[in-house]
């Protein structure tokens, strides 16, 4: 008799030689010693749907047949189906067998008896061995009784004692392979995670952790999809390694955001075959179908999809992927993937909150430099006409004829003007900028303002004023929604500037033009024209231009910056284009009613 073991590495297993063995083996030796059968073979159910044989006890000829032996489950069902019911062993005749029975293992070449029940070179004596929730760990398989008869009540007995500890062996053998196995899986995952928390940054994260999870996980494929609350993507992450997968094509049906966010709410996982789903299939029987077919149409063999989130927010899902050519789930990858989607969805919930701080702080420290620069600038601003107004007033009682005194109660009033258009552009400018108290808005018919415009700065211009104001009006059925007299505002500050930047009889235009959604306001002088670098400070509080020309101008600096406040609260864009000595057009973008 000859003892042999396999090498269960070879089979995807991770049962060793040694003490995880040799309690298997050690059945299968007694077995053969005291039931009076010259072979024995335990195997192990895998989670390839395949039976691996552990180890073997028999001929020689059984041993270099044998090793390293793998028979899919099927045709295990298909004989037990056939099979006489002997207790816990289940006997198939040789007579009920299929011919293709005999391609796969090993027969013995022994002379049959001739004789009622002699012992036939292909029946079939096997012990399925199950765990307490009935499902198939493995089987223990006898073969050639010493006496050349098939067993009678007593081998029996003898057989069903020794199918007992078998049992019990396989599955405390297959328990510390899942524990350590469980160990190893738990370990590898904490690594990966362990490596993507100390990212801070969503695409390092995202990187350490597609490429950590392919190694851990066995993967073809890896699609990872980040969500904001509503379900719109802003982060996708890819991996392939064999081939490359349309996922679009599984996004158009919702898989990773409809489906995912479905997932969280089960707090489950799901596990898709070519066959349709193992686990947890879409609600939708159409979507369902649609998933079933992209996995055929590609060379996939299983695609689990897993939640990702914290606590009560979910962040999004992952795809992990895996070819036809790779073994299927088992019951601990599965864990651990679900595993995955709740530790990556704190990561993620503290990159986030990390990130959101982070724009706090800055946010912060931005406004506080502005609000610094903004005091600076207003205390300088007014410091000017102040100090104009302390000087004539201390030279009031100087003045030595009428004319003097009324030159300088003429500065006086010159600088009082200014000072009360600086805080009135202040208190405008605070207005339009607080997000907290948003003005009501109206539909403004557009077409009613630039007349009213036109009118006003009309008849409010200078008798020597040979600046020529043209406007083209718009439909009358074009409105705009915009608080009361904004609109007003916001072309008197266009068209005044580019009034007081133009040469004498220079032509100041006022343009517009319609879409279906959208109205362009723009003002067009042959002024001075403002420089590349002017233009980037153009709409900022108190900026003036650095066109020494320009300088000459009296003004608060705070006009642009008002106008652009209040076309942006209005959902419209601003913007310039102009270059020195070519004048400028201003245009205004508005959303239409």
């Amino acid at each position: 008799m000859t003892t042999i073991t396999t090498d269960l590495a070879e089979m995807g297993g991770l049962l060793t030689d040694g003490e995880d063995l040799s309690d298997l083996q050690l059945i299968a030796d007694s077995l053969t010693a005291l039931a009076g059968f010259e072979a024995a073979t335990i195997s192990i159910a895998r989670p390839d749907n395949r039976l691996h044989v552990a180890v073997v006890s028999g001929p020689e000829a059984a041993r270099e047949k044998l090793h390293g032996l793998s028979t899919p489950l099927s045709q295990l069902e298909r004989d037990l189906s056939r099979a006489d019911d002997w207790g816990i062993f289940m006997f198939v005749p040789a007579e009920r067998r299929d011919d293709t029975d005999a391609e796969v293992g090993w027969t013995s070449n022994r002379e049959r008896l001739n004789e009622s029940g002699a012992w036939d070179p292909l029946d079939l004596l096997v012990a399925p061995l199950r765990d307490e929730s009935g499902r198939l760990r493995g089987t223990f398989m006898v073969d050639l009784p010493s006496d050349g008869r098939r067993p009678d009540a007593e081998k029996r007995a003898i057989l069903s004692r020794h199918a007992v500890q078998a049992q019990r062996a396989i599955l405390l053998a297959l328990e510390r392979e899942e524990l350590s196995e469980q160990v190893r899986l738990a370990e590898a995952a904490r690594d990966v995670i362990r490596r993507a928390g100390r990212e801070l940054d969503p695409d390092e994260i995202l990187n350490s952790l597609s490429t950590g999870l392919v190694d851990v996980l066995d993967l073809t494929d890896f699609w990872l999809h980040l969500s904001k609350p509503g379900g719109k993507g802003i982060r996708t992450k890819v991996y392939r390694e064999e081939f490359k997968l349309p996922i679009e094509d599984l996004t158009n049906v919702q898989f990773m955001v409809d489906y995912g966010r479905y997932l969280w709410e089960q707090r489950s996982i799901t596990v898709q075959t070519r066959d349709g789903a193992e686990r947890l299939p879409h609600p939708d029987p159409e979507a369902q179908a649609a998933i079933t077919e992209w996995i055929q149409r590609h060379p996939l063999g299983s695609v689990v999809g897993v939640p990702i989130g914290s606590g009560q927010t979910w962040y999004g899902a992952m795809l992990l992927c895996r070819g036809t050519d790779k073994p299927h789930w088992s019951e601990l990858e599965l864990i651990t993937a679900a595993d995955l989607g709740r530790d990556f969805g704190r990561v993620v919930h503290n990159s986030r909150a990390y990130l959101r701080q982070r724009a706090a702080v800055d946010s912060l420290r931005e406004l506080e430099a502005h609000k610094s620069r903004l005091i600076a600038t207003v205390a300088h601003e007014l410091k000017n006409p102040l100090s104009a107004f302390r000087w004539n007033i201390e030279s009031l009682p100087y003045a030595e004829s009428e004319e003097e005194y009324a030159e300088v109660l003429t500065a006086l009033t010159r600088n009082r003007d200014r000072t009360e258009k600086i805080v009135a552009d202040l208190a405008t400018l605070s207005k339009v900028s607080d997000p907290d108290h948003l003005p009501t808005t109206e539909p403004v018919q557009v077409a009613h303002v630039l007349s009213e415009v036109h009118s006003q700065l009309s008849a409010e211009a200078p008798p020597n004023d040979s600046h020529e104001l043209v406007f083209d009006m718009p439909p009358d059925d074009v409105y705009v929604t915009m608080a009361p007299g904004d609109l007003d505002r916001v072309l008197i500050n266009l068209v005044t500037n580019a009034i007081k930047y133009s040469p004498e009889g220079g032509q100041v235009t006022v343009s517009t033009r319609t879409s279906p959604a959208w109205f362009e306001l723009r003002v067009t002088d042959q002024g001075l024209g403002i420089s590349p670098d002017d233009q980037d400070r153009l709409f900022t509080e108190f900026f003036r231009s650095t066109n020494p020309t320009a300088l000459k101008q009296p003004g608060t600096g705070l006009g642009l910056t008002i106008v652009s406040r209040i076309v942006g609260r209005s959902g419209g864009l601003i913007s310039v284009d102009s270059a020195p000595g070519s004048g400028s057009t201003f245009r205004v973008t508005l959303p239409i009613v």
